[in-house]
């Protein structure tokens, strides 16, 4: 009933069906072809830069000070994963020189 009454919703859905599609490809691909901790990561990182950029763009949506401090922390562990990433790949390169 409520279809028949608002095309627009019918299209709204189908949009909404076809980009949940697409989205769980990228989720399997990023699976199979890394690892679930990377697709942890992307997800993470995604979900706090998308919190960070609703904060900038609307003066409305504001964090508290311990909030600040979960996204400081939220950066931290990825800039550290990241870094601790880096250094544990640069004594296989050394030993491969030798």
């Amino acid at each position: 009933a409520l279809c028949q009454a608002s095309p627009d919703f019918v299209w709204a859905l189908t949009l909404f069906g076809l980009s949940s599609s697409v989205g769980q490809c990228f989720i399997y691909y990023t699976i199979n072809e890394f690892s679930p901790l990377i697709l942890s990561t992307v997800t993470t990182t995604r979900k706090i830069f998308s919190t960070v950029y609703s904060v900038f763009r609307s003066p409305d949506n504001s964090l508290n000070q311990e909030q600040w401090i979960g996204c400081m922390l939220v950066f931290a562990g990825i800039l550290g994963e990241m870094v601790a990433k880096q250094l544990s790949h640069k004594p296989k390169e050394e030993k491969k020189k030798e």
